[in-house]
């Protein structure tokens, strides 16, 4: 994740507390919104497609013409739980996979909160330590596309590493027939 704007505070412990309360925040509104339906209705009375199944997801961290980007696979499940298998190593191995909530809103949009480890070591464009982002978007036929914040907290001192912008665009997987 590069960010030239993220710089460590020395005041990390009481900014992790307050930083972990906003989270734990957010995590409660989207799980507390988590009881509207799969599908929305627009204000014409149009059905919008359901975001439940699996999409082919492209993530791009931070902005510009060299901002990194990662491809893999997230499942939206009926039960509003989200999950990433990550994207591939080198060796086409799933890295990081992850979790989280999602859900729709009224007038055809969604959010999502994820989160997924990252590596031990800092590594080129990403930073050690646990991501945590809340996406914001919207389904248009069998693509979407979000805007997001992220944050990394390095578990081994506590820092935290962000605000760092993040985008996502992605498209449907068919469903197989069985």
């Amino acid at each position: 994740m590069r960010n030239a704007t993220l710089v460590p505070s020395a005041r990390a412990g009481r900014r992790s507390l307050r930083t972990t309360g906003v989270w734990l925040a957010m995590t409660v509104a989207l799980i507390g919104a988590g009881t509207a339906t799969a599908t929305a209705t627009t204000e014409e009375g149009k059905r919008q497609p359901a975001l439940t199944g699996t999409w082919e997801t492209t993530v791009t961290i931070g902005t510009g013409p060299g901002a990194p980007r990662t491809v893999s696979r997230f499942t939206f499940a009926a039960d509003h739980t989200l999950t990433t298998d990550g994207a591939p190593d080198e060796n086409g191995d799933p890295e990081y996979p992850g979790s989280g909530y999602w859900t729709t809103r009224p007038d055809g949009s969604f959010s999502f909160y994820i989160t997924h480890d990252g590596p031990e070591e800092p590594a080129e464009g990403v930073y050690p330590g646990t991501v945590h982002a809340v996406h914001i978007g919207r389904v248009k036929g069998d693509t979407f596309t979000t805007t997001a914040v992220a944050f990394t907290k390095n578990e081994k001192t506590g820092a935290l590493l962000g605000p760092v912008t993040v985008s996502s665009s992605a498209d449907r997987v068919p469903a197989t027939g069985s």
